[in-house]
């Protein structure tokens, strides 16, 4: 009677296992949205990216870049930085909440969902993992954009 109990105990423990491997499995796929497939960044966007790495956008100087996010036909862009002030003290998700605010923004002015560009100092549309060096040129980064089509 004993064994049988334990039988029972471990399938039921091997069924909740399964299951939250399978749920954490699936959570982590859907709260992916790294961008992917053809991208073109207009002139103000790629400033604007430029910007998000150097953390001097609206009234704050310098700053830990956290996430920026794009539409596909780069026509609209959204990123958080953590200004130096706060230290590592800055909100989690940035990335997600920056693509959810560009494709808010995109689709008021007629545009399609954004998708997550950056992440830190690390671009990973199409899953290219560039990493940006803090004291990378305006003109290397120009440079990488060009390389991979994104802007000319």
């Amino acid at each position: 009677y004993l064994h049988a109990a334990r039988d029972k105990i471990d399938l039921i423990m091997r069924f909740i296992l399964k299951t939250i491997l399978i749920f954490c499995f699936l959570i982590s796929n859907s709260n992916s949205k790294d961008g992917y497939g053809d991208l073109k960044f207009t002139s103000s966007n790629f400033n604007h990216f430029i910007q998000y790495l150097k953390g001097d956008g609206d009234l704050m100087s310098g700053g830990k870049p956290l996430g920026f996010a794009i539409n596909q036909a780069g026509t609209q862009s959204w990123y958080y930085y953590c200004p130096k002030k706060f230290g590592d003290n800055c909100m989690t998700g940035a990335a997600m909440q920056a693509q959810n605010k560009c494709t808010i923004a995109s689709k008021k002015k007629g545009g399609e969902r954004c998708f997550v560009f950056a992440k830190g100092r690390t671009i990973v549309w199409d899953k290219k993992y560039i990493k940006i060096k803090r004291k990378t040129t305006y003109e290397e980064i120009k440079k990488i954009f060009s390389e991979n089509g994104w802007y000319n």
